[in-house]
């Protein structure tokens, strides 16, 4: 990947990052958006499936009470306890009795039970087979012997969950029955004595429709403690509903796979807990494609983007392009290649004085190869592949040359002011130099930066004649003056001068160079941050600021003297900028040479 980056062409490349840099932001935003707003789906369904389980709740509080208080009505009707006695024991009535028996309380309890419509039946159960049934209240032994929970042990007060009802043959069966069962019981000499059983039912499916009715999205049944179904249909084993039960409420599970959220509500009429489990895998699914769509669109997007961008990136560099072309073509040995410039700004500049370099270069190779013949031209073959020292004074003295011919003495000066600058630090010496040539290196710095700004920047140097002589490190003193051209002057963009003082400790053994701004200076904080960077103790920043230079001028001095010599910077706010050099002084090479 970083060798197919590394081959795109500039204005790809660009684009790319410029693009990179927008996508990634927005597929970070998109999907914080797109989890936000599943997280408050998942909640949302949450509530609705807690309040599923609260009405539930509900429901079945006022159901038992509902049976509860009617259980209660029946076993206080005395005379329905005493002819249950009556036929336990069995002495059933005469005939005038039993109708008195039915106008009198039968019908009134069946009144109450047919007034309720939540009920489903109110049934009492007598002790003995073969009497007088009252349809729907009484009935013999034999017709509770047909109930699913007769063959169990009768524990009076329990409910009995979902269970079918068929008290009667070639009768249509009613599924989803729960009832209340309690005895009834009368007093003999030696103890309560049960005569009859009351069932109070309602219909389940009327009560928790959605037991038997389940929601696409999930489904609810009714366990005890342990996990086991008491009503309702679950579409996994009994190992996975008992571990389906321990999981607290509102809880993320994941059930065969897929995520489903889990919602418990305790009955404690019924002793058992309400289960109610809604997947979420659809949602899951939306989110994942809402995602894939959004990417998509993003990505065709991107696409778009960075096709525009690449185009008018191309179009602003189309200058440097043509310079590059250029550029390549006359590398290559075509000595007539052309920029080709048009339009305004930097690169087109660019451009042009690329175009200006390319035809002073082809008139002095033509020049040269004139003068000298095939052997110069050779040479200057080699030297268009390997640009060297000697190669650059020659241009800058033939550009000096053609400036002085068309009168263009203020170029010709810069020219031969620039070419003092590289001679000296384009030569390779050791041990240092004098003090006087930095300082001639310095003024032809200062002169050129004056060239480059519409406004002057001064120099003066205040530096006695003894340390003219005296060797410190090549190239040590230009950055700080540079500092204080770029971060004082220039930032004045106004006159100013920059002070170059000199003072000699001959009892020290030592001097300073004092290079002093008229610039903006530096606050306390920024003064110690660069301090910092100086005595290495802070990193130095490569793309601004001024402690890279001067921590390379300190690194230098100290290398080359120790520790005891070096820069000290101050500063002031609107006050300018100073930095001390202290150098070591050497007796035997004072003056100027």
């Amino acid at each position: 990947m970083r060798n197919w980056f590394s081959r795109l062409k500039l204005s790809r490349q660009l684009a790319l990052v410029s693009c990179l840099f927008l996508l990634v932001p927005m597929l970070l935003l998109c999907y914080t958006v797109l989890r936000g707003q599943h997280n408050t789906t998942i909640q949302s369904r949450l509530r609705e499936a807690q309040d599923r389980c609260a009405q539930a709740q509900a429901q079945i509080q006022r159901t038992a009470e509902l049976c509860n208080m009617s259980t209660q009505v029946f076993l206080n009707t005395p005379a329905l306890v005493e002819h249950l006695h009556r036929l336990k024991l069995g002495a059933p009535p005469e005939a005038a009795e039993l109708l008195e028996f039915y106008r009198t309380d039968v019908s009134s309890l069946e009144k109450i039970t047919l007034s309720n419509p939540d009920l489903y039946q109110i049934r009492v159960y007598a002790e003995a087979d073969g009497i007088n049934e009252m349809i729907p209240i009484l009935y013999s032994r034999g017709r509770m012997e047909r109930m699913p929970w007769a063959g169990e042990e009768l524990v009076s007060g329990s409910w009995h969950l979902d269970f079918n009802d068929q008290l009667f043959d070639n009768y249509p069966v009613t599924p989803h029955i729960m009832s209340l069962v309690t005895a009834i019981t009368a007093s003999t000499t030696s103890a309560q004595e049960r005569v009859g059983v009351l069932e109070v039912a309602v219909r389940m499916d009327e009560v928790l429709p959605e037991l038997f009715d389940p929601r696409p999205s999930g489904w609810m049944v009714l366990v005890d403690g342990e996990g086991a179904l008491l009503a309702g249909e679950a579409p996994v084993g009994a190992e996975e509903l008992a571990r389906l039960a321990q999981v607290p409420d509102g809880t993320e599970y994941t059930l065969a796979g897929q995520r489903v959220l889990v919602t418990q509500a305790p009955l404690k009429e019924l002793d058992c807990v309400y289960l109610q489990v809604t997947g979420l895998s659809d949602l899951y699914r939306l989110l994942a494609l809402q995602f894939l769509s959004l990417l998509a669109v993003l990505l065709a997007a991107f696409a778009v983007m960075t096709w525009a961008v690449s185009l008018l990136t191309r179009r602003i560099l189309r200058g440097f392009y043509g310079a590059f072309d250029g550029l390549r073509a006359f590398a290559k040995g075509d000595i007539d290649a052309r920029v080709e410039t048009e339009g305004r700004g930097e690169v087109a500049d660019f451009a042009r004085e690329t175009g200006r370099l390319l035809d002073q270069l082809r008139r002095l190779m033509r020049d040269n190869l004139e003068r000298e013949g095939q052997i110069q031209r050779t040479e200057l073959r080699a030297l268009q592949n390997q640009i060297n020292a000697h190669f650059i004074y020659n241009v800058l003295e033939a550009i000096k040359m053609m400036a002085e011919i068309d009168e263009e003495y203020e170029i010709a000066d810069a020219v031969t002011t620039l070419g003092k600058l590289l001679r000296y630090s384009m030569k390779l010496e050791g041990g240092g130099v004098r003090l006087e040539r930095e300082l001639d290196y310095i003024r032809n710095y200062v002169a050129l930066m004056n060239l480059r700004f519409d406004y002057v920047i001064g120099l003066e140097i205040d530096i006695p004649l003894e340390l003219m002589g005296q060797p410190i490190p090549k190239v040590s003193l230009q950055p700080i003056v540079e500092n204080a051209v770029i971060h004082g002057a220039a930032a004045l963009a106004a006159d100013s001068t920059i002070t170059l003082t000199g003072v000699c400790d001959r009892e020290e053994g030592r001097f300073t160079i004092r290079i002093a701004d008229q610039g903006r200076g530096m606050d306390p904080e920024e003064l110690e941050r660069l301090r910092r960077q100086i005595a290495g103790e802070e990193p130095t920043r490569s793309s601004s600021g001024n402690g890279i230079g001067l921590k390379n001028v300190q690194d230098r001095i100290q290398m080359a003297y120790g520790r005891s010599y070096g820069l000290r910077v101050e500063s002031q706010p609107g006050g300018g900028t100073a930095v001390t050099v202290t150098f070591p002084f050497h007796e035997a090479t004072e003056g100027s040479t």
